[in-house]
């Protein structure tokens, strides 16, 4: 069995249904699991489109919907004081904002755990800063990356 940890950045693609998405809905279609920080990264990103202008308060709306939907799908890990211990690690390591480092902890744990299982772990994003860390973690084989949209 394989555990895909979804960074917030592939949830938002999928929500905007933007770019090439197979690798999102494939990993969203699995056993997915994210970290609780996207129930706050989600929809901020959305409203934030919305106060930019970009989207209307119905789209906005309508679009949280949805984020909370994919978010219903998966398994919620806490941001508990691992996971904050491994995101510090990863951010001593390598160069990483806070929040990247936090998903990134979380797919660290989410891999001990699987791992001490028999079962694997991957990565999926679509945040091209956090892709090369991703990889230095996991390995290339492990971390799906939703190419840029624009």
């Amino acid at each position: 069995m394989s555990v895909t940890v979804v960074d917030s950045s592939a949830i938002l693609r999928l929500c905007f249904a933007e770019g090439d998405l197979s690798l999102a809905e494939q990993a969203m279609q699995g056993v997915a699991a994210v970290s609780e920080l996207a129930a706050v990264e989600l929809p901020s990103a959305i409203h934030a489109r919305c106060h930019r202008g970009e989207l209307t308060e119905v789209q906005a709306a309508r679009l949280v919907a949805l984020a909370q939907s994919f978010l219903g799908t998966t398994a919620r890990i806490a941001v508990s004081r691992t996971v904050l211990r491994e995101a510090a690690s990863v951010a001593q390591q390598q160069i990483v904002c806070a929040r990247d480092a936090i998903h990134l902890g979380t797919a660290v744990v989410t891999a001990r755990q699987q791992r001490r299982r028999g079962a694997t772990t991957r990565f999926c994003t679509a945040d091209g800063r956090q892709l090369a860390v991703a990889r230095a973690l996991f390995g290339d084989d492990r971390v799906g990356f939703v190419p840029p949209y624009r």
